[in-house]
């Protein structure tokens, strides 16, 4: 009988074992992208000369600590898309602004936009000056969210555990020239990762990279031919 348990508990960790060293660090288990042109229909690919920069990304109260990670994945997910356009990213965004005395500017049009959902033109005016871009992309982010959850249990012996992760995100880019939102994408994706340890984590700049990439390029799916 003690024979018989050992056998059964080592093919009980044979089969963990074996689970474990299938899984990819995560797997996508859902994924959506809503992206909507302004009144007329934009080619971001389209910008060359012009430089396209990045403003920092917005965040709610408490998540500030991703703005870096998902600037980081923003400005790969842009190379990535449109290897030949200009950039300019949120850390040389936020460097210039400071530059030139701007930063009580760029503050105040980024709290107008919290109450409004709007850029003021007049500071957005300014901001393009100051970057020497005629266009900027403001990157929020919505929600992230995890839970870790059983995957099943052999006689009580839990095998598996998944973190489950959802991360949402929207773009805006905007004319500083007319103060015109020219277009937005919001996205969101979940997926889950296989743990042993709580402790471990699932690649949340990976993951972002991933859909800000899709959320760049379904804009494909409607700029005119």
């Amino acid at each position: 009988m003690h024979g018989l348990r050992l056998a059964s508990r080592g093919l009980v960790l044979g089969v963990s074992a074996a689970l474990l060293a299938a899984c990819t660090p995560f797997h996508v288990l859902d994924a959506h992208v809503t992206s909507t042109p302004g009144p007329k229909p934009f080619d971001l690919g389209a910008l060359q000369p012009d430089a396209l920069a990045s403003l920092g990304v917005v965040t709610p109260p408490g998540l500030q600590g991703f703005s870096a990670p998902l600037s980081h994945a923003l400005a790969s997910a842009l190379a990535e898309a449109f290897p030949s356009l200009t950039r300019i990213s949120s850390l040389e965004s936020g460097n210039a602004l400071n530059e030139h005395g701007l930063a009580p500017d760029y503050g105040d049009l980024l709290s107008g936009f919290a109450r409004t959902g709007i850029l003021d033109g007049k500071g957005l005016k300014k901001i393009g000056v100051a970057l020497h871009s005629r266009y900027v992309i403001l990157p929020g982010l919505a929600e992230f969210r995890e839970v870790v959850v059983d995957r099943f249990e052999i006689s009580g012996l839990k095998i598996v555990q998944s973190r489950i992760s959802t991360l949402r995100l929207w773009l805006q880019l905007w004319d500083t020239h007319t103060g015109r939102m020219l277009w937005e994408s919001t996205g969101e994706a979940s997926v889950a990762s296989e743990l042993l340890q709580r402790g471990r984590t699932v690649p949340f700049d990976d993951i972002a990279q991933k859909l800000w990439l899709r959320m760049i390029t379904d804009e494909r799916k409607w700029r005119p031919s």
